[in-house]
């Protein structure tokens, strides 16, 4: 006798009619036919008519997943989170430092220090199951977020709950990532500082930063009186941000085997980065050999008050016997890595209240929006930043569109060409 039929993949039976069970209620089961096994469903009611109903709602909403696999529709957000955060820590190409930006959001802290009302995932969403996860549940979550004054925090959740939920699509728990459909972030218009309106700032804050090194009183910081001596390399790193518009980062992973200065058109190539470890134990800051962007890599011609500042640093180094294991051009004073976050409150002081609004950012964007309107060329100052056009024209360059010359057509529209009917 020939066999039976074997079903289709993916395909269920036909539900059996609903029992009657001992207790009083009613049963019905339907079997699916899976690439990887046959699964059971069975659904209980008050009623035969509630079993049916029940068991319908179920082969809608039924997915198959392999028995080995550690994501299913009941899996919480916080077990998916460690998923996500594990897959990260496997992948070679993913920085470490953004893997503890990730564990930062999802994690509570058990820090005593530590505020436990501080929102993140593990003590708002963590507890829901995936298929509890919703595109408006999760726009809840953001809003209410945002609520609270933290729309920087929201815009982090929402990035790391699309790779959360991306991880449930790839699984087939999912068939869209619900984060997709939340409600868009609207951002505020404003009007950037530290392009056109202030680009006749720069030798004023260039003069004050001189100034304030000496040991002078400058608006908002008061003189020099005692303890250590200012340190003069905030001089010499304005020089070089404003002459090259590099990243911040970039200008404190600077080597000097970069440097060339005996040619005659001088040059610094940028080769690198620092990127920060968080987390207790092998936390701080490392050099990468490579920039932040594949763009990033890029032999930048000196002008001459760079040069001249750059001269001054290395000549500080030779003379002063800095320690410098790591070759840098701007290296702590103990010889390891310079500390962003240290230097910024440095540059607070120097900056005062008069330059309140200035960054070493401003300096990147004016670099960009000097280079586009002097040679008319996004693509040059894309290429000068380390970036591409679209983001150059989109975060760094503030220069109208100007239209095609059509002077000639209007002024024969206007005078009633004949041409124009």
């Amino acid at each position: 006798m020939p066999g039976r039929h074997a079903r289709p993949v993916g395909t269920f039976g036909t539900p059996s009619t609903p029992r009657k069970q001992r207790n009083g209620s009613w049963r019905t089961t339907v079997r699916h036919y899976g690439a990887w096994q046959t699964t059971l469903i069975q659904r209980y009611g008050a009623t035969s008519t509630e079993a049916s109903n029940k068991l319908a709602e179920a082969m809608r909403d039924f997915h198959e997943v392999p028995a080995e696999n550690p994501v299913t529709r009941t899996t919480t957000l916080m077990e998916l989170a460690r998923e996500l955060l594990t897959s990260m820590r496997l992948d070679p190409t993913c920085p470490s430092g953004l893997v503890e930006d990730y564990r930062r959001e999802i994690e509570v802290s058990h820090d005593k220090r530590a505020n436990p009302n501080t929102v993140k995932i593990e003590n708002t969403i963590g507890h829901l199951q995936i298929w509890q996860a919703t595109a408006g549940e999760l726009d809840r979550h953001l809003k209410r977020i945002i609520a609270l004054g933290h729309p920087r925090k929201a815009k982090q959740h929402k990035i790391i709950l699309r790779a959360m939920m991306q991880i449930a699509v790839l699984h087939d728990i999912l068939d869209t990532n619900p984060v997709d459909n939340v409600d868009p972030f609207r951002r505020k218009r404003r009007h950037a500082r530290g392009k056109v309106r202030d680009m006749n700032a720069l030798p004023a804050f260039r003069a004050q930063v001189r100034a304030w090194a000496r040991g002078e009183e400058i608006p908002g910081t008061p003189g020099y009186t005692k303890g250590p001596r200012r340190d003069w390399t905030m001089v010499w790193v304005v020089d070089v941000v404003t002459g090259t518009g590099i990243r911040p980062y970039e200008v404190f992973a600077l080597l000097l085997d970069d440097i060339n200065l005996d040619t005659p058109d001088p040059y610094l190539d940028v080769t690198g980065t620092l990127d920060q470890i968080r987390g207790a134990g092998d936390g701080g800051w490392i050099r990468k050999p490579a920039p932040k962007t594949d763009n990033g890599w890029r032999r930048i011609l000196l002008p001459q008050h760079s040069i001249e500042s750059i001269k001054e640093a290395i000549d500080h180094l030779e003379i002063s016997r800095t320690p410098n294991p790591h070759g840098l051009l701007f290296p702590a004073s103990n010889g390891s890595l310079r500390n962003p976050n240290n230097f910024g409150r440095i540059w607070r002081a120097a900056r005062g209240t008069e330059f309140a609004w200035v960054t070493l950012r401003t300096f990147r964007r004016g670099t960009g929006t000097a280079v586009d309107n002097a040679t008319g060329s996004p693509e040059n100052a894309a290429r000068q930043l380390g970036n591409t056009t679209a983001v150059a024209k989109t975060h760094y360059i503030d220069r109208p569109e100007t239209v095609p010359d059509h002077r000639a057509i209007l002024e024969q529209w206007a005078r009633g060409d004949r041409r124009f009917e």
